[in-house]
């Protein structure tokens, strides 16, 4: 019986000792990140631990995508968790995933580039919006646009400059921002 208690008490303090790590994800709460500092281009918000997505938003800010545009942001002090970089466009999403109604930008062509501080390529994306992956909340009045390439995971420590291009606009585009969003208890980084 000595023994059994004696397994249960170090069973006991074992789990509270994992329970109170602020650096272990855990259902229901994120890990902590004790020296996130961004300071780079943008409104940078963190949801909290209790974000199960989406728990890192960085909004570098509108784009006017009935013009051409070359914008460029310097990105630093990033959590190193997986981040989706959208194209948010004041177009609603469909049920089936697409666009909703007549969507008159789809051979709109945007290129987004990211690198990191030595200028090397993280990734480099240039299609028509009508290839990119529609996203967002069936019924909103808004969609978040993405593709495969638009993902990267920062490096602690590194910063990097993502640029935005539209080699010529489309007077029937509508306005867009540019955002990142990554992270959470769910997300699983």
């Amino acid at each position: 019986m000595r023994i059994l208690n004696h397994l249960f008490l170090v069973s006991c303090l074992a789990l509270c000792l994992s329970a109170c790590d602020s650096s272990v994800v855990r259902f229901g709460k994120d890990r902590a990140y004790p020296g996130l500092n961004y300071t780079g281009d943008g409104e940078f918000a963190d949801h909290g631990r209790k974000a199960g997505i989406l728990r890192f938003v960085l909004d570098l800010g509108q784009v006017d995508l009935k013009e051409a545009l070359n914008q460029v942001h310097e990105l630093k002090g990033l959590p190193e968790v997986e981040f989706v970089c959208y194209l948010r466009v004041d177009h609603p999403l469909a049920v089936t995933g697409g666009p909703k109604g007549e969507f008159k930008a789809g051979e709109l062509v945007v290129e987004m580039t990211l690198s990191d501080e030595e200028g090397n390529e993280v990734f480099a994306e240039s299609a028509p919006l009508s290839r990119w992956t529609w996203s967002g909340s069936v019924g909103a009045l808004q969609s978040d646009l993405y593709t495969a390439r638009t993902m990267f995971t920062p490096e602690e420590g590194k910063s990097y400059k993502i640029s935005l291009k539209l080699p010529k606009g489309n007077p029937e585009a509508p306005t867009g921002r540019l955002l990142l969003m990554g992270g959470g208890w769910k997300a699983f980084n």
